[in-house]
């Protein structure tokens, strides 16, 4: 295998996907200057990894928001680290998918360095709507129908993303637009580094605590059982529960191969499905206790009234 050449130059490229900045949105309010400036202004920290090499900042460009991803200044020279950058954007550059963060370029920054420039998404974690009231049945199939469409499209470039949990899962605020971030963990078979173990805990097929484990789909379709059960879970959605319960298999080998092969339930349950949950949600067991309850006492009354 050829090592690569990571000594990429910088790129200067425009996108119009972005959303667009200004007071209260609105982009008749922005300065012209900044407008029209190929520079990057108004940089503002966004994130900075506690014990990693990373930060993250906003900035502005002809009136757009977009991400900066780079490294702490105590990292900028060290080789590992910015191969390791530029990798994630040598990998993040030729995924082009709606349920993925668009890479956008990689240019040097005076001040922050190296940095890769991504795609700006006006929306939430997953981890922070799985405890929200207001999440729906039809709102988690959609959102896992997407994440499930964006990994197999991944795995597809064979490129395994090796962090699939909620935290690197973003729901837009305008139509629950799922985006799947943060390929920094990621790696393929066209790359020499991080071949080594990684993801969060929770979230890693059990397989990759062993010894000589390479990245694989399987690894990463076990991570999305995982998120999507939760997701099942937070709903009662017993059927997304079972659909996905071949991805968490213990053993690769019983593991679902290919999410091509998964069959999600439909995205807005039946009339008999929702009938189905009603009856087995705990609402009709506290009915029936309380209806129970009220001809006990009706029962006990007319008994009374009688003597």
């Amino acid at each position: 295998m050829t090592e690569r050449n990571y000594d990429i130059p910088a790129r200067q490229t425009d996108d119009t996907d972005s959303e667009y900045i200004g007071i209260d949105g609105s982009s008749a309010q922005l300065d012209l200057g900044e407008l029209f400036s190929h520079e990057f202004t108004n940089i503002m920290p966004y994130y900075t990894s506690p014990n990693g090499p990373i930060e993250i900042y906003t900035a502005n460009r002809y009136g757009k928001r977009y991400v900066l991803k780079g490294l702490k200044e105590q990292f900028r020279n060290d080789p590992i680290y910015t191969m390791s950058l530029a990798k994630e954007f040598e990998i993040g550059i030729q995924l082009d998918h709606p349920n993925i963060r668009r890479t956008i370029g990689l240019e040097t920054i005076r001040g922050l360095g190296r940095v890769i420039v991504l795609e700006y998404i006006d929306g939430s974690p997953l981890e922070s709507l799985l405890a929200s009231p207001s999440l729906t049945m039809s709102a988690v199939r959609t959102i896992a129908a997407q994440i499930a469409d964006a990994l197999r499209y991944v795995h597809s470039k064979q490129v395994y993303h090796r962090d699939i949990k909620p935290a690197n899962i973003l729901v837009s605020h305008n139509g629950n637009v799922v985006k799947i971030i943060d390929f920094s963990l990621s790696d393929s078979e066209d790359f020499i580094i991080l071949k080594n173990p990684s993801g969060s805990r929770r979230y890693m097929a059990p397989e990759l605590s062993g010894p000589d484990v390479r990245p694989s789909a399987v690894a990463d379709i076990y991570s999305f059982g995982v998120v999507v059960d939760e997701l099942a879970s937070a709903t009662g959605d017993e059927q997304l529960a079972e659909a996905v319960k071949k991805c968490t298999n213990a053993n690769p080998d019983k593991r679902l191969q290919s999410l091509a092969y998964l069959r999600l339930p439909s995205l807005h349950p039946s009339v008999t499905e929702r009938m189905e949950r009603f009856l087995s949600s705990r609402a009709l067991t506290y009915m029936l206790i309380c209806t129970i309850a009220a001809l006990g006492a009706m029962i006990i009354f007319l008994l009374t009234q009688n003597i």
